[in-house]
């Protein structure tokens, strides 16, 4: 909005310069985001020590990294634009704008990774109330003044972004200076340790609800058997059948004994026993 305030022209030399400056934050933040996961990893294991040397060695090799890639587009500063555009005018304004780019470069690569660093500490919050305040406190009033007060050309606009990125590196630096990493590695256990044992309570609400609804199943299937069967009133009744069947057999069997035994003795003929069959008896 400030750049169009300006101009035509202005506005698209800041959208190329955007661009430019997208490519140096995919750099910053790959630093970040790897030093992000190793802080909060050696946190988490609580190691403090290891983390604060892991922040560091993050912080260095963002700020090298950030020296590297602004001497290279320090040397392309007679080549890049023209492979950006073909307008004369935005090329040179471009060549213009291209060395305070790099030195805003660095001061920008140090504040991402320490926005990300103070993040790995579950301080996202402090982060991101640091670098929004530096946005709206800084790099908008000086803008607005630069652009629309004092009527200065792209310059005024790049000095104000540049300045709003200082001063959110210097905070940010300053707090993670000033951590306490003992402490921070505590909080950061204490919240990994509940959420482990809110996952085994709801592992196991979950396998007591699966054991409940096997047994619901089960009952159901065995009330599904006994009334196919007929109920368990119905079993009895058989099994009631069964043995009065059985006792007629053996009422049977014990009638027929008794009446062989009465027609022997009334004509007076005793059986002569069998040998191979000692109870058995001769008509």
């Amino acid at each position: 909005v400030f750049a169009a305030v300006l101009g035509p022209a202005e506005a698209a030399t800041w959208a190329v310069l955007g661009f430019v400056w997208d490519v140096f934050e995919s750099t910053t933040e790959a630093f970040g985001d790897a030093g992000e996961v190793r802080v909060s990893y050696q946190l988490g294991k609580g190691r403090p020590q290891l983390a604060r040397l892991s922040s560091y060695k993050s912080m260095f090799m963002g700020l090298a990294m950030s020296i590297v890639m602004s001497t290279i587009f320090l040397s392309l500063t007679n080549v890049l634009p023209e492979f950006l555009t073909t307008d004369q005018t935005i090329q040179d304004m471009l060549r213009m704008l291209f060395p305070m780019i790099a030195l805003g470069n660095v001061t920008m690569s140090v504040g991402m990774v320490c926005w990300a660093l103070v993040g790995a500490q579950l301080r996202y919050p402090l982060a991101t109330a640091i670098a929004t305040l530096c946005s709206f406190g800084i790099t908008l009033p000086l803008g607005a003044t630069f652009t629309i007060v004092l009527n200065y050309d792209l310059k005024g606009l790049t000095f104000a972004v540049i300045a709003g990125y200082v001063m959110t590196a210097m905070l940010l630096s300053t707090v993670l200076l000033m951590s306490d990493w003992e402490k921070l590695s505590e909080r950061i256990r204490e919240k990994v340790l509940a959420d482990t044992v809110d996952e085994d309570s709801s592992s196991s609400d979950d396998s007591s609800s699966s054991s409940s609804s096997s047994s619901s199943s089960e009952g159901e299937e065995d009330d599904l058997q006994d009334k196919q069967l007929g109920g368990p009133l119905a079993t009895k009744d058989v099994l009631a059948d069964f043995d009065a069947n059985s006792n007629m057999e053996d009422g049977g069997i014990t009638h027929k004994k008794s009446e062989e035994t009465d027609v022997s003795s009334v004509k007076g003929i005793a059986a002569p026993s069998c040998p191979r069959r000692p109870k058995c008896y001769l008509p």
